[in-house]
Formats: C-alpha cells, sequence, structure tokens
C-alpha cells in the first residue's frame, strides 16, 4: 500500500478529530439529559408525590406536640392531658385547677402556659398545604384561635374575682365551655389531617 502523502495524513487527522470532538458532545448531551430527567422526576415526587404529604404530616404532628401538647401539659399540672377523653373531663380537671387557688392558676396560665399557643399561630400560617388539605388546615387555626380567646375571657374571670371561686358561675362555665369546644374542635381538625396524610401514604 503507498504511504498518504501529506495532504492526505492532513485531512484524516482532521476528520478523527472531529469525530472525536462530535463524540464528546454527544456524550455531555446524553449525560446533561439524563441528569434533567433525574431531577426533574425528583422533583415532580416531592411536589405531587407522597413526600408532600409525608412532609406536611410531620410537619402538623411536631407543631402540634411543640405547641399544642406543651400547653395542655403546661394548663394542667400534674394532670395527665393525653388520658382526657371528652369535653367533660377537661371542663372538670381546669375547674378544679381554679378551686384550689384562682390567683395562681391565673398566673401560671399568663406568665409561663397562653405563650404555647400564641406561637402556634405562625407556624400554621407557614404551612404550604395540598389542595385537599388547605380547610383541615384552616380549622386547626381557628380552633387554636378560638382557644386563646376562650382562656384569656377565662384569665380575666379568674384575675377579676372578689370572692371563691365557683364553677357553676356563668362566668366560668362560659370560658370553660368555649376552651374545652375549642380543644375537641383541634383535635378533630388534627386527626383529619393525619387521615388524609394517611391515605396518600398507601396510595
Amino acid at each position: 500500500m503507498a504511504p498518504n502523502r501529506p495532504g492526505e495524513a492532513q485531512s484524516i487527522d482532521e476528520e478523527a478529530m472531529a469525530m472525536r470532538r462530535g463524540q464528546a458532545r454527544m456524550l455531555w448531551f446524553g449525560g446533561a439529559l439524563a441528569l434533567a430527567i433525574v431531577l426533574g422526576g425528583g422533583w415532580l415526587l416531592i411536589r405531587s408525590g407522597p413526600n408532600e404529604y409525608s412532609a406536611i404530616g410531620r410537619q402538623v404532628n411536631g407543631m402540634r406536640k411543640e405547641h399544642f401538647d406543651a400547653f395542655w401539659v403546661c394548663a394542667l399540672p400534674n394532670g395527665r392531658p393525653s388520658e382526657i377523653h371528652n369535653n367533660a373531663e377537661l371542663s372538670d380537671e381546669i375547674h378544679k385547677r381554679a378551686e384550689f387557688s384562682p390567683s395562681r392558676y391565673a398566673q401560671l396560665l399568663r406568665t409561663q402556659c397562653l405563650a404555647h399557643l400564641q406561637d402556634h399561630l405562625a407556624p400554621i400560617d407557614a404551612l404550604i398545604p395540598p389542595e385537599d388539605l388547605k380547610g383541615e388546615i384552616a380549622q386547626l387555626k381557628s380552633a387554636t384561635q378560638a382557644l386563646i380567646e376562650g382562656w384569656n375571657t377565662y384569665l380575666r374571670h379568674l384575675q377579676n374575682l372578689s370572692g371563691g371561686y365557683d364553677r357553676e358561675a356563668k362566668e366560668a362555665q362560659e370560658p370553660v365551655s368555649a376552651i374545652t369546644r375549642a380543644w375537641y374542635d383541634y383535635r378533630v381538625a388534627h386527626g383529619r389531617i393525619n387521615d388524609i396524610v394517611r391515605k396518600h401514604l398507601e396510595d
């Protein structure tokens, strides 16, 4: 075989270099496309898949423990809030503590307990729930606000007492009834949130 002439050798080298550049571009493009698919798929899972519900479930349960449950531990000292099953039991627990010492109970609520509920509102507002959880999140906030209002009304009654505490008095009955209603509404909303989250995680 006759040796390549200088011009032919240069042409072959240029073709080989062009082929290598083309292969490199194809490899780079393929890698970039694969990365985009992976990232895009992950973003869709986070936005619309079970992860979105898992995250909101963790947030709601975490804030309940940090704020709602912490409030009741504070407001019912030496009690077991988790073992209270209905409004009547909760009402009795509140009245018993006020009967023991209205002024001391008022001081405890004002200086140590109510901040737990007040601090609960901002994290609820910060949630970005999926469409089918927006109603339950709104109910959770509404119940928390009702709790704060009920306790503030009850606190004013305790602070203004001139005699002994009477659990049958209208001024005691009405705010405590409002408190127990809001307690129940909060638990119902929280339970529905967990039910919806669980359903999506099981699908």
